[in-house]
């Protein structure tokens, strides 16, 4: 059934950037430990490269990868835009984090900044992805995970017999607010669906953005659908230390506050002894 969306974020990379690209409150502590570990650090889903040239601004040497290649597009059009020193720290490519593969290279900081361990829906490609981010570490690093606090009382829904995209389009719809996109003088206007089905552990989440002329006329309308994986804070802490992992320290958000129940954030930092 997940076959289906190879690359969900194929219609969706501009819009994302344009509702994603600012975030900022996260930085200083992927920054921290970058001083801490040191060169070359590993992104794994580096998306349209928010955290890649924060990174590389700060003088450090990333390898990023990411599934999507129209997200890739984007990092690559803005790393084009930064000083040449800067463009000489950073090296993209496609690849799926399950099947991580750089010969001859190890790392002493792998990094998931933003929740891309729930786009691993299945635990056998869980598995693979934790073995192959330890294979690839140096001894002593470290490898940072940073995800939701999933809520799990979302509307229930379930997989068995359906297709996820019509699954998608049967879930009501919320407002979730506007967005103002300068490049093209538009107006997009979010509405989001959420489902949940605890029997597989995967939640729908519907996008639907209505695009609109800087007249308020409607031009376009997008439709995407995410499958996400919800993981919880002792299936995490399982799944690390099956791969070898030690784990250092759990935070409930990036200012390293402790992890609580109404924490908005789980952030893993894992080691390899």
């Amino acid at each position: 059934m997940h076959k289906e969306l190879t690359d969900p974020f194929a219609d969706f990379a501009e819009i994302y950037e344009l509702t994603h690209g600012d975030k900022n409150d996260d930085l200083p502590l992927y920054l921290e430990y970058a001083q801490k570990c040191g060169s070359p650090i590993f992104e794994v889903g580096c998306g349209t490269g928010r955290v890649t040239i924060a990174l590389a601004r700060a003088g450090q040497q990333v390898f990023g990868i990411d599934l999507s290649p129209e997200m890739l597009k984007i990092a690559q059009q803005k790393i084009s835009k930064e000083p040449q020193e800067v463009q000489e720290r950073i090296e993209l490519t496609q690849m799926d984090m399950s099947d991580i593969d750089v010969p001859g290279r190890k790392f002493p900081l792998f990094l998931m900044p933003y929740g891309e361990f729930a786009h691993v829906l299945e635990r056998e490609q869980q598995q693979a992805t934790l073995k192959r981010i330890f294979q690839h570490l140096k001894p002593g690093g470290r490898l940072i995970i940073g995800m939701s606090n999933w809520d799990a009382r979302e509307t229930r829904i379930s997989f068995r017999g359906t297709q996820i995209a019509r699954l998608g389009h049967s879930m009501p719809l919320q407002y979730e607010g506007v967005f103002y996109d300068e490049k093209h003088q538009q107006k997009i206007v979010r509405y989001m669906a959420r489902g949940y089905d605890p029997s597989v552990q995967t939640a729908i989440h519907v996008y639907v953005h209505e695009i609109l002329d800087k007249e308020g006329k409607l031009i376009a309308k997008k439709t995407n659908i995410l499958p996400i994986r919800y993981v919880f804070r002792y299936e995490m802490e399982l799944l690390l230390e099956k791969a070898g992992f030690t784990i250092e320290e759990i935070f409930g958000y990036y200012d390293k506050s402790e992890f609580k129940y109404d924490s908005r954030r789980m952030i893993f930092v894992a080691r390899k002894n």
